[in-house]
């Protein structure tokens, strides 16, 4: 019985343990894949697709926070910015640089 009951505990804390190693894994390759394709031209630089998007009425206003997340499957980016005191994030098409949500 203890045998059993320590072996369930020592099996559920290594895949606990798992699941942020793989999470991590899963973003590095979004970031090789982000890299190879821009290398390849299949999608516009973060630094450019950054300035247009601050270029553009409303954003123009608003602070850039930095941490911008990519979303691999969609091709997407997600930009933070400081809109007086509420946080507005713009989803941009990496490929087109096209603005494809907002939240709020």
């Amino acid at each position: 019985m203890i045998r059993t009951l320590t072996f369930s505990i020592a099996s559920a804390l290594l895949l606990a343990a798992a699941g942020p190693a793989a999470a991590r894994g899963d973003r590095d390759r979004d970031q090789d894949n982000l890299r190879e394709a821009a290398a390849q031209g299949q999608v516009i630089p973060l630094n450019r697709l950054i300035a247009d998007v601050r270029s553009r009425a409303p954003y123009s206003n608003m602070t850039y926070l930095g941490g911008p997340q990519f979303d691999a499957r969609q091709m997407v980016y997600a930009l933070k910015f400081m809109d007086g005191s509420q946080v507005v994030i713009v989803y941009v098409d990496a490929r087109t640089g096209r603005i494809v949500g907002r939240r709020p």
